[in-house]
């Protein structure tokens, strides 16, 4: 019984030595004084992707002259893991096509753009009929965005036109915009 546990502890001590020369490509000969083998590292990543720092949009009439458009604008940020680029989409909450704002009486059309300039005079990339928009944007590194505005890399732009807006009989109006963005 002693032999047949020494035989086995030499075995296993054996086995666990020759173990750690075991590699994916393993050598089919024993080399003299070395032997090379190769192994395989993977990384498998969780794609992911985030929006932050949106904050709504207040429209205001104060100061605005008549004949101009009404524009508001709303920069934030869209951070990613695993994706180059991203797509965007806009939904509104109260129109059946397109967006519009309602109020008590009646619903007012309003247009909404997309661009990754977040400066105060930018313009925007005009949605599609379905609230998508055909460019791709690319996303910051990582999901850690700060509030701090040079940290956003995204800006929604709403626009009610001049006629619609100066032609307005309810006191307020307001719509939910979601925004959509898948990585790709």
């Amino acid at each position: 019984m002693k032999n047949a546990v020494r035989v086995l502890s030499c075995g296993v001590i054996l086995g666990l030595a020759s173990a750690g020369t075991i590699a994916a490509v393993n050598p089919i000969t024993p080399g003299l004084t070395s032997s090379e083998g190769s192994i395989q590292i993977t990384l498998d990543v969780a794609q992911g992707i985030q929006i932050q720092e949106l904050s709504n949009i207040q429209l205001d009439l104060n100061g605005l002259a008549a004949g101009n458009d009404l524009i508001g604008r709303d920069t934030f940020c869209v951070g990613a893991v695993g994706f180059k680029s991203y797509s965007i989409r806009f939904d509104s909450a109260t129109a059946t096509s397109g967006f519009e704002l309602q109020g008590s009486t009646e619903r007012l059309p309003y247009n909404v753009t997309f661009t990754s300039d977040t400066a105060e005079n930018a313009t925007g990339t005009a949605t599609n009929a379905d609230g998508t928009i055909t460019t791709t944007y690319s996303p910051k590194s990582g999901y850690l965005c700060t509030s701090d505005a040079a940290d956003h890399n995204a800006q929604v732009i709403v626009t009610v036109p001049t006629g619609v807006w100066e032609a307005a009989a309810d006191p307020s109006y307001s719509d939910t915009l979601t925004v959509t963005v898948s990585g790709e």
